[in-house]
């Protein structure tokens, strides 16, 4: 935090990211006065951006996140060093990318309502995907259960 010793430390809080750190001045990523905004984070990770850098999952992920506008800072933080992760909830897909192409979706909120945090335990959507998994698998679909499907299906065991 600034003092009256070094009031720079008020309005330049740490170093950024290596992944932001040639994107230019503040006004790049905040609004004046007013911090980081998703309009300015959008302004360069767009869907296109997403599709073509990261995992389907990831992209379809964010994809909603962009097109709705939402803020990044719930999962994201900067200015804590040039070698700092800037993601501060991850999940990893525990059903392997088999699901992505069994239910011809690209997204893990297709079937999971995840709440304001990643990082929390998803619950299930009521959505015909879901229901077509269920009836599908007689069964097998069931929470708990995608571990022996990919036993066979790839993505590890249980």
């Amino acid at each position: 935090w600034g003092t009256v010793r070094s009031p720079a430390a008020f309005w330049a809080p740490g170093d950024l990211s290596r992944y932001h750190v040639d994107r230019g001045g503040c006004t790049n990523c905040h609004e004046p006065f007013r911090g980081p905004s998703p309009a300015r984070c959008i302004a360069c990770h767009t869907e296109g951006y997403f599709e073509a850098r990261a995992t389907p999952a990831v992209a379809g992920w964010h994809r909603a996140l962009v097109v709705e506008r939402q803020a990044c800072t719930g999962c994201h933080s900067e200015h804590r060093g040039t070698l700092a992760q800037i993601t501060e909830q991850t999940r990893t897909n525990p059903h392997g990318e088999f699901i992505f192409r069994a239910t011809r979706t690209n997204s893990c909120t297709v079937c999971h309502e995840f709440g304001n945090r990643i990082a929390t335990h998803p619950t299930l959507r009521d959505e015909a995907v879901v229901r077509q998994l269920y009836e599908k698998g007689r069964g097998a679909h069931r929470p708990g259960r995608m571990g022996h499907c990919l036993v066979c299906h790839g993505g590890g065991g249980p």
